[in-house]
């Protein structure tokens, strides 16, 4: 008995999913995405693919379309620019896994500037470690707040700092003559 609940239950959601009329967009763009990224890779235009959509029931303005097109491929981990590589001495550490192919390897010894192979194309995407950088030799002077500072030094503030040495240089600049002023050490008032 239980058995005959549960499968008509499953017919009945099967059902649901079936018809286009009360899903939203996004979810019947899922049902064909694997055709319309198949389109995309063979060359066929957002316009031509949004009016075929528009043919079968499916109406999406162009911005539409590319937006819940990269929300489908983020769903489903699907990146298609490469992550820029930075050099390894000048940018943070990153590695590529270790039976990725080489980009000189990817390259036709014949042509040396042939575009990469196909198989280079899926490689796995480059992972970047995040390290801390340590400070080399910068330090904050005692008058850190007036100071003219290095671009090292300026790194090493906090945003607590930074703001009270903005504050610092407006007040030197435009005085409030409100403000009370500390007594002097030759002066007391």
């Amino acid at each position: 008995m239980d058995a005959q609940i549960a499968a008509q239950r499953a017919q009945r959601l099967d059902a649901l999913s079936a018809a286009l009329d009360g899903r939203s967009k996004t979810a019947q763009l899922r049902d064909v995405f694997d055709s319309v990224e198949r389109a995309i890779r063979a060359g066929v235009r957002y316009a031509a693919i949004i009016q075929n959509l528009a043919e079968t029931g499916l109406v999406f303005t162009y911005q539409t379309f590319a937006l819940t097109l990269k929300r489908l491929r983020r769903e489903r981990g699907i990146v298609l620019r490469p992550p820029r590589v930075s050099h390894p001495d000048t940018g943070p550490a990153a590695h590529r896994a270790e039976n990725a192919p080489s980009p000189a390897a990817a390259r036709t010894p014949a042509a040396g500037n042939a575009r990469p192979a196909p198989e280079a194309a899926s490689a796995p995407p480059v992972v970047r470690e995040r390290r801390p950088v340590a400070p080399v030799g910068a330090r904050l002077p005692d008058d850190w707040l007036t100071a003219d500072l290095t671009r090292e030094q300026k790194r090493l503030l906090t945003r607590e700092q930074r703001n009270a040495r903005a504050d610092a240089v407006v007040k030197s600049l435009w005085p409030n003559p409100f403000d009370p002023v500390p007594p002097e050490k030759n002066n007391p008032a």
